[in-house]
């Protein structure tokens, strides 16, 4: 654009110029308005829609950037949210049905291969995270990522083992599915290593699957948050837990 506002004042000086020595012949009239006023008019319509266009331009480029960060947000919120559900189902029909027995070591239901596939949080499309007033929360969201992974490889490690270790064990020494037994027979069936490994893999569930979950909708809170500050005119989408979905329902 400065060049066009150089290339408008040597028109503009030029037609003035020119002007002038037409003044002194005094035929500048009809002649300024048959040639110069036109030629004016064209410039200045070029100048301004010139101006016009990059504008516009601008503006689009700037709306766009925009919206791709809203989508890039909200996507992340989402891929947090779904996260979260996983681990919250297997919480739910898993743990839960035992938790506090001491018997959960051995009841906690082993699951086919969890994956984690399309959950993976793109954190270059959030760099402008780098700029709010929390640029910590990219990296808080690469740690609760990195954490979901390890929830994961915790459920697969237990399951692997209780199904391809314990159960032939419990089966070949005739323990029934459900059938009473203590502790010290637990230990001597399994022997001391497949014992103390499956109490600390199902420990090491608990810890990561309750832990997670809440971390995720910490973080995923803060992210919203952020969201809305940066963009307080726009949808934002927000994790909401059943709990505190019922509260809402109940409040309404």
């Amino acid at each position: 654009m400065k060049n066009t506002h150089v290339s408008i004042s040597i028109g503009v000086a030029f037609i003035l110029g020119a002007g002038a020595g037409w003044i002194a012949k005094g035929e500048f009239i009809n002649y300024l308005f048959s040639h110069y006023v036109p030629a004016i008019i064209t410039l200045l319509a070029a100048y301004y829609g010139a101006k016009f266009a990059f504008e516009f331009q601008s503006r689009k480029e700037i709306k766009e950037e925009k919206n791709r960060k809203i989508i890039s947000g909200n996507l992340a919120i989402f891929k947090l949210s779904t996260m979260i559900s996983s681990l919250m189902s297997y919480q739910r029909q898993v743990i839960e049905p035992v938790r506090g027995k001491y018997t959960a070591f051995l009841e906690m239901t082993p699951t086919l291969p969890q994956k984690k596939e399309n959950i993976s949080i793109d954190t270059d499309s959030l760099a402008f995270l780098l700029g709010s007033e929390d640029p910590n929360l990219l990296g808080e969201l690469s740690v609760e990522e990195a954490r979901y992974d390890a929830a994961i490889a915790a459920i697969n490690d237990r399951s692997m083992v209780h199904r391809n270790e314990a159960q032939p064990t419990l089966d070949a020494a005739g323990m029934q599915n459900g059938g009473s037994c203590t502790r010290e027979e637990m230990q001597r069936i399994l022997g001391e290593r497949l014992f103390h490994t499956l109490h600390q893999s199902t420990d090491q569930v608990i810890y990561h699957v309750d832990s997670t979950i809440l971390s995720l909708k910490e973080v995923s809170d803060k992210l919203s948050r952020e969201l809305k500050k940066l963009f307080p005119d726009e949808r934002i989408i927000s994790v909401e837990t059943p709990e505190e979905r019922e509260l809402t329902e109940g409040e309404a």
